[in-house]
């Protein structure tokens, strides 16, 4: 048996309450009001009894218990001077009055490594265009491209985002966390924005003085992919009064080969991608600044099955539906094939203005530059070097933004600002687009009425945008024209709050869209695509009425669901109409596909729930319709999503009715996907009947492992820390189902990719 006494050095007094710990046997106990402590159940033997009481030093002691062993401990107390405290104060964001959606934390997690279109996929009412098995560009509500603005850090991506097979240029590592603003929103973010917007948001730079930071890891099955991403942050505090500095470097490698279906390999498949970014900050009391630097660099190889020589094998292709020659996997990267880069410079600096709000400027400058390397060439032999593109673009924008955002003055919060926007984009090789300059300026002005505890809130805007574009030659051919689109735009919303629980959002946005250049000039064969697309000199700009209803219900326990209703209909929309014969050219035989405007009505409904039955179970659903119009020829809209069903079923064991720390939780997930039929397509202008209906099955496990660092192992310290391990296990398309998308342009030739398990491992410190 071991006890004894803890008392105050120098007056003697018993310290109550400290903390006694055996190392050798993890036994621990703290003393009475008289300092007293007693270990009844001791084995004699040599031991370390380590001793802890708030305030004062750190003592341990190597003894030997004989017998009934007394043992005093002396403790001395420290001096501690506390620093300054500084509390940061933040507003509670307000609901929009726009239906919405995120993606953060485990969900987040688990989904990285994947392209950003593929990330966002997870969500109700958006969907993929594919090019392949490796490109994927995000689609909402069946509008995608330049109808869909994507902010990376705060900054409105800017590259050659007008080709269906354009993926965006963003590393998903970046993100904290991913949001989809839904139906039009032009008045706040822009022109062109008809169909919803998404936001890719870093966290915050840290505040706390130290390092963190993370490492992840992950390994995918199919193409045996690898990816390795880290990031290192930090922060100290300045001599300057009240300063803070703060710091992030990061940085992803991504390596892949040949994709595999079900049956064979889809021979050049591959990808490589190298980024980083670099972020610093500078906060003082009243104003802060920060400057934000990234680089995305990949090669993405195009599958060499949808180049064909003549028209007879193009037709042959179809008619087999899969290579001649099933081949074998390889991490080579022929021809065709992408090659693009993208770098971004922002600055953004922020002050009070008094105890009236908030003024921001933002200057971007972006750069990207796109390679198409085709797979054939007008006379001789392929190169077998990838140095000279048939089709070189780039592009460089200048923005700046200015907004100031005012405080609640009679209930209204509201914000005013103006945008300017430079582009100058040159095609360097290939006569796909001409080279143009185009100048964007913009003013919008929005308000929102919220008087608590009345259950409706107003939100109203307007902008007004104006677009001039120089459009010079293309190779030899002069066009010489000059450009001048201008146009209003608008919004209004309600919330509506019928519960504590129980939300109704009502929302109309009015927007518009010029042409691209590409919609009005293109004229040739487009590699990436494999397809060949012609313009028309005589389009207008596009006007969109954007009508949603959504009905959020949230008992913040069991259950929660998303109900939203929308009715899109859009004055000379732009669309690529499948021709009837393929286009055969000195560089081989292609689908043909020209531009054309009429009046559209897209109009349907998105839905989500998840419900817990039980503690550790829940059960989730999501689904989307869309019915797309062509007003002006009484038929379907070509190329729109076909109807989605998931059902999914979560297991968390370590799920406690109080909930436990993010990144902690053990679970597993079962889910189902049903993608039906598209039948809702217009007559005799496709090259091969829509794909027949399928139904895929994932599974997704994943737990969280808190790293007790040699700090935590004293007396009455958690064995949770800062630093933590999670693992994560996906295995999509489980039973390795053969199924084409309808929205895959590449789905005439080949298969979609089969089984992929993967791997991940992230290590948070």
């Amino acid at each position: 048996m071991l006890f004894g006494t803890v008392t105050e050095e120098g007056t003697e007094e018993p310290v109550p309450y400290a903390e006694v710990f055996i190392v050798q046997t993890g036994q621990g106990t703290t003393t009475d009001v008289q300092g007293r402590f007693v270990f009844a159940e001791l084995c004699e033997g040599e031991y370390t009894v380590q001793c802890h009481h708030i305030g004062c030093s750190h003592l341990s002691a190597e003894i030997k218990v004989v017998g009934e062993t007394n043992l005093c401990f002396h403790l001395q107390h420290e001096s501690v001077n506390l620093s300054e405290i500084v509390v940061h104060e933040k507003a509670v964001e307000l609901p929009s009055t726009q239906a919405e959606r995120s993606i953060e934390g485990e969900k987040l997690a688990a989904a990285k490594g994947q392209t950003m279109g593929d990330l966002l996929k997870t969500l109700p009412g958006v969907t993929t265009l594919n090019t392949g098995s490796g490109i994927a560009k995000p689609v909402i509500r069946g509008l995608h491209s330049s109808r869909v603005l994507l902010l990376n850090n705060g900054v409105r991506q800017e590259g050659q985002q007008w080709g269906s097979e354009h993926a965006p240029e963003i590393d998903p590592y970046i993100a904290d966390r991913v949001t989809v603003v839904y139906g039009a929103n032009s008045v706040r973010y822009g022109a062109d924005a008809l169909g919803g917007v998404v936001l890719v948001e870093p966290r915050a730079l840290r505040s706390e003085p130290g390092l963190g930071g993370e490492a992840n890891l992950a390994a995918f099955s199919n193409g045996r992919v690898g990816v390795a991403s880290a990031m290192l942050e930090g922060s100290s505090k300045l001599e300057a009064r009240n300063s803070k500095l703060s710091y992030r470097v990061q940085g992803t490698f991504k390596r892949g080969g040949d994709q595999r279906t079900p049956g064979y390999f889809l021979k050049n498949t591959g990808v490589r991608e190298i980024n980083y970014s670099a972020a610093l900050g500078l906060e003082r009391e009243r104003w802060n600044t920060d400057v934000f630097f990234s680089q995305f660099f990949t090669d993405i190889g195009v599958y060499r099955g949808s180049h064909i020589g003549n028209l007879t094998d193009l037709q042959n292709a179809i008619e087999r539906g899969r290579p001649m020659e099933d081949g074998s996997f390889s991490y080579q990267l022929g021809r065709p094939l992408q090659r693009v880069a993208h770098y971004l410079l922002k600055a953004k600096s922020e002050v009070k203005t008094g105890t009236a709000g908030k003024l921001s400027m933002q200057y971007a400058r972006q750069f990207n530059r796109r390679g198409e390397f085709d797979a054939h060439r007008r006379f001789g032999d392929l190169p077998s070097n990838l140095d000279e593109p048939e089709m070189l673009f780039e592009i460089t924008t200048h923005s700046l933004d200015l907004t100031w955002e005012h405080k609640s003055w009679r209930h209204l919060t509201g914000s005013l600002g103006a945008q300017g926007i430079a582009q100058r984009n040159t095609t360097d090789r290939g006569g796909l687009i001409p080279d143009f300059e185009s100048q964007t300026a913009g003013v919008f002005w929005i308000e929102r009425w919220r008087k608590y505890p009345f259950p409706l809130e107003f939100e109203a805007g307007a902008r007004y945008d104006l677009r001039w574009m120089d459009v010079q030659n293309r190779g030899n051919e002069v066009i010489d024209k000059q450009l001048d689109f201008r146009n209003l735009s608008g919004t209004m919303g309600v919330v509506y709050k019928l519960a504590e629980q129980f939300d109704i959002k009502l929302h109309w946005g009015s927007a518009w869209r010029a042409p691209n250049v590409n919609e009005l000039y293109s004229d040739g064969v487009h590699h990436g695509s494999a397809s060949y697309e012609k313009g028309r000199t005589d389009l207008v700009p596009e006007r969109a009425q954007s009508t949603n209803l959504s009905f959020d219900f949230d008992n913040g326990r069991s259950f929660n669901a998303n109900l939203a209703l929308y009715r899109n209909v859009i004055r000379d929309f732009v669309y690529l109409r499948p021709q009837a014969e393929p286009v055969l050219t000195i560089r081989g035989a292609f689908p043909a596909f020209a531009y054309d405007q009429a009046d559209a009505r897209l109009m349907g409904f998105d839905w989500n729930a998840a419900w817990k039955p039980a503690v550790k179970w829940e059960l989730s659903s999501s689904a989307s319709v869309l019915r797309a119009w062509n007003k002006r020829d009484g038929e379907w809209l070509a190329l729109m999503p076909a109807d989605r069903f998931q059902l999914g079923l979560r297991f968390s064991p370590t799920e406690k009715k109080d909930g436990i720390a993010e990144g902690n939780q053990t679970y597993l997930k079962m889910s189902v996907e049903q993608v039906l039929e598209q039948t809702r397509v217009p007559a005799n202008q496709d090259f091969a009947p829509a794909p027949n209906a399928f139904t895929l099955v994932n599974f997704e496990a994943g737990m969280g492992l808190p790293i007790r660092t040699p700090q935590s192992r004293g007396i009455g310290t958690s064995s949770a820390t800062s630093n933590r391990l999670t693992l994560s296990l996906t295995i999509q398309n489980l039973f390795n189902t053969a199924y084409r998308d309808y929205l895959n342009r590449l789905r005439y030739f080949s298969q979609e990719a089969g089984r992929n398990v993967s791997v991940r491992l992230k290590y948070s410190f």
